[in-house]
């Protein structure tokens, strides 16, 4: 399915392609840098504030619920759900 997905701090917007296994995978062939770890949810170094729209997470082990509260999500285990605004 196709979602707009626009990357707030570089300006950019892009639709999601359903071949990508996650939003890290997508953000980064779309030439988006999002620092990153273990790239398997649990060290949260790649956690960035979802603005708006819903994701599915294989996992939330790396995010507190500090971050959840505050909308962060994990791109390298998420993938959208609907169009996003990642502040990215």
């Amino acid at each position: 399915m196709a979602f707009n997905i626009p990357f707030k701090k570089s300006g950019k917007t892009f639709e999601w392609e359903g071949r990508f296994n996650s939003l890290l995978d997508f953000a980064e062939d779309m030439g988006i840098s999002l620092e990153n770890g273990c790239r398997i949810g649990t060290c949260g170094t790649c956690k960035v504030k979802l603005i708006s729209g819903s994701v599915t997470m294989e996992t939330e082990e790396g995010l507190d619920d500090s971050h959840k509260a505050g909308g962060m999500i994990l791109p390298c285990v998420a993938v959208p759900e609907s169009d996003l605004v990642i502040d990215a």
